[in-house]
């Protein structure tokens, strides 16, 4: 009974230093600069792209819901904003995307712009993408930590040397959803890796080649790669293994940088062969969360970082 009993509370006590120890708040701020600013050019482009910000407004306020195909349709509605204020709302979104790129926000704010996102998102289904979706959902993370304390300029713009210390409930808050976090881009990599295995082209490693053979889907003429089938078929392959096995190799610390690095190189890939940059930045801001904050510590010497010891 004694040995259970030791086992029980050093599983509780590792529990509680996982879930609820200090010291994410560097990652945080990474992932907030590089995550906003993705959105922020994405809001951008679409309120400057005369074309589609004319899409934005062609579904009645009344019928946006209805182009939801059943399972995937909200409970209600996000967006309380009338159709003649779509603009308008846009530019405040445009606005407090800005704001949370630069740090000069907070936990209330960022739920706002969280809110008057998705609510762009409800409205916009048809015109939804891979990044407003992923960015979305982490905007909605990161709205309930303390991400403004580090890469943020709000020390210069109030003259303080030390930006305030965050209360030990709210670290503990931030804590919480930087772990889930985590295993959010975990499931992600590992449920879209197994949904792979469910298409043929993925087996007989012609995924990639359908892809790059498309010029519907990339931005170059790559047919001229079509005399390497083994370069596809082994990017086809590793696709796979690397979404499927993310999270068992995310959890080794030796083999994390390498994973992350062969990530990071995956990602670029796409976003450049594929034009899907923006997406590829959104899943990169997330490998910030795995960083080692003593590497965090030694590789930047800003000032306004303002690293806590």
């Amino acid at each position: 009974m004694l040995v259970l009993n030791k086992s029980v509370n050093s599983i509780i006590a590792k529990t509680k230093n996982f879930l609820f120890s200090e010291g994410h708040f560097e990652r945080l701020g990474l992932m907030r600069v590089v995550l906003c600013g993705t959105l922020l050019y994405l809001a951008i482009f679409r309120q400057f792209n005369i074309d589609q910000f004319t899409i934005l407004s062609l579904i009645p306020r009344s019928e946006a819901l209805g182009v939801y195909p059943d399972f995937y349709r909200p409970f209600f509605e996000y967006f309380f904003w009338p159709d003649q204020f779509a603009p308008i709302v846009h530019a405040i979104l445009i606005l407090l995307l800005l704001l949370a790129t630069l740090g000069l926000t907070n936990r209330p704010i960022l739920f706002l712009t969280w809110f008057i996102s998705q609510g762009f998102m409800n409205r916009n289904y048809s015109m939804l993408f891979g990044a407003d979706v992923i960015g979305a959902l982490f905007l909605f993370y990161i709205s309930f930590t303390n991400c403004t304390d580090f890469f943020s300029i709000k020390k210069y713009i109030f003259k303080s040397e030390k930006i305030h210390k965050p209360q030990i409930f709210s670290d503990q808050i931030s804590t919480v959803f930087f772990r889930l976090m985590q295993i959010q881009i975990c499931v992600i990599y590992m449920y879209t890796g197994f949904e792979k295995l469910k298409g043929n082209s993925w087996w007989d490693g012609t995924a990639l080649w359908t892809v790059f053979a498309n010029p519907q889907f990339t931005g170059f003429d790559l047919i001229w790669l079509r005399q390497f089938p083994l370069f596809f078929a082994a990017g086809t392959f590793m696709s796979v293994i690397f979404e499927i096995y993310f999270p068992t190799m995310i959890l080794n610390k030796k083999i994390r940088p390498y994973w992350l690095l062969l990530g990071l190189f995956f990602h670029t890939a796409i976003g450049i062969t594929l034009s899907l940059m923006t997406f590829s930045l959104i899943m990169i801001s997330t490998y910030f969360l795995f960083l080692d904050r003593l590497d965090l510590r030694r590789w930047s010497s800003h000032r306004f970082l303002n690293f806590k010891k």
